[in-house]
């Protein structure tokens, strides 16, 4: 090939982005040294056309980067076809919200069966702008409007099979263990795959019509509502976004079928709650408007939970005064008299003290995006932390180590960089709970005591640094 791609010069002018940056970027979703800045010359200045899959992922980074949908044809100039494998989080997915249009979704699963968490097959691109808040808006939306029966069928049941009402309740107690999986240690690729498979299990059942009865085949719908909700939280935790995305969407499909509107909220704000990890701000901003709405008539406990999001929402776009109404908001809900009789099980690990950790968080989120950035609001992020920071936490131990970077994320921004490192280095000890989240936060913060470090303590800067490297490597090759 010959000539310039002017079309991608264009989009990397716009973005402001060089041709190394592109090279980071995409090293960042294919591995370190996957591309160098002279294969993006050659893309550039003379029009070559990368191999399978690379169009499509460089399409998909210079979309995240501009905030909107590119397309394939435009940055490559019809030359590129799309990849079969690496494809976006909702490809074929409907966008109907009816119950025909559930069973679509969970098809797609089965359809995919065994591919999807292999590295050699399907990878989820993450959706972003429009492209994600339009379906989950037209979900709220469609909330609005009754439910139509779920038809039950007696026959299609194959060679026999059937689950019965005793087998549905021992599954969703699985459920519950793997909730507990969850909480415990963090999603591996492994915990990721166990879960993964299981939830396939229930889709097939769904599909295949084994259910004894009507109530039986509610049953599963709702079990597979939870899953798509669990697989999809595990699947952002071990920082699979576009996975997560996908799942998410699935629960939202059987939330409607059931007309549970408390869980499709739920989903929503799991998905506003992802898009300020991704710094996405008018993604989240959107995202959260649209769990209020479909919550505003749940029970407090859920909507203290949209509003305890919500304060980080306000925090990443910069916004003190709403960040501040958001937990004054979230607070009185989650300490209405109502709430402990009338929450959810499935919201069981959401509490006041959650509130508060989401609160701190987004102080320490704060400092980095307000005008004026106030150091008081440090310490106060510290006393929101510490309490949910202790490593010796029996039930949800990952949370605390992840809350515990975010300790030592305010300690450094005070500038007492030998404290964060106390902090920081219990993290790194054998045993501790260590999901790709809490990994990748600790990137974050090994990036921040580089800027503060001093002549002091540049040394021990550079020895956490060192075994955080370790870290990283050990973990690969287990």
């Amino acid at each position: 090939m010959t000539g310039k791609n002017f079309a991608l010069l264009k989009v990397l002018g716009e973005i402001g982005w060089s041709q190394s940056d592109l090279a980071r970027a995409v090293n960042a979703v294919m591995g370190s040294g996957y591309i160098s800045r002279s294969t993006v010359s050659e893309w550039t200045n003379h029009a070559r056309i990368p191999r399978d899959p690379l169009p499509t992922v460089v399409t998909h980074v210079l979309s995240e980067a501009a905030g909107r949908e590119l397309l394939i044809d435009t940055v490559w100039q019809g030359k590129a076809p799309k990849s079969q494998l690496w494809v976006p989080a909702l490809d074929g997915m409907c966008v109907g919200w009816q119950h025909a249009d559930m069973l679509s979704s969970l098809r797609g699963w089965l359809d995919g069966r065994e591919a999807v968490l292999d590295f050699d097959h399907r990878t989820f691109l993450p959706m972003q702008g429009d492209s994600l808040t339009e379906p989950v808006w037209s979900y709220v939306e469609s909330t609005s409007f009754p439910v139509s029966p779920i038809e039950y069928h007696h026959d299609g049941k194959r060679d026999g099979r059937m689950v019965s009402r005793s087998m549905a309740h021992i599954a969703a107690q699985m459920l519950q263990q793997m909730r507990r999986l969850d909480d415990a240690e963090g999603a591996s690729l492994e915990n990721l795959r166990f879960v993964h498979r299981y939830a396939l299990s229930i889709a097939d059942s769904i599909d295949s019509g084994e259910a004894a009865d009507s109530t039986v085949l509610r049953e599963l719908l709702d079990l597979w509502m939870q899953l798509c909700q669990l697989a999809g939280w595990m699947a952002y935790d071990a920082q699979q976004h576009g996975l997560a995305q996908r799942y998410w969407c699935t629960g939202l499909h059987a939330a409607r079928s059931l007309g549970d509107r408390d869980y499709g909220a739920y989903i929503v704000t799991l998905l506003a709650r992802q898009a300020v990890h991704r710094s996405r701000v008018d993604e989240a901003a959107r995202l959260i408007t649209g769990a209020t709405v479909a919550a505003k008539a749940g029970p407090p406990m859920l909507r203290a939970f949209v509003e305890s999001i919500r304060i980080q929402v306000e925090a990443l776009a910069g916004n003190s005064y709403g960040m501040d109404s958001a937990a004054e908001s979230a607070m009185e809900l989650a300490e209405d008299s109502e709430a402990p009789d009338t929450k959810p099980r499935w919201l069981y690990w959401f509490t006041a003290a959650r509130t508060r950790v989401h609160h701190g968080q987004a102080l320490v989120t704060l400092y980095d995006r307000a005008a004026h950035p106030a150091k008081h609001r440090l310490e106060l992020a510290a006393r929101l932390l510490a309490p949910n920071s202790l490593l010796d936490d029996a039930f949800f131990p990952r949370e605390a180590a992840y809350n515990r970077v975010w300790l030592a994320q305010s300690q450094v921004r005070r500038g007492d960089v030998p404290t964060a490192l106390r902090t920081a280095r219990s993290i790194l000890e054998d045993g501790v709970v260590r999901s790709p989240r809490c990994v990748s936060q600790l990137h974050r913060l090994d990036s921040e005591l580089n800027h503060y470090a001093t002549k002091g303590n540049l040394d021990q800067v550079r020895e956490f640094h060192g075994r955080l490297q370790n870290l990283v490597a050990q973990r690969r090759v287990a």
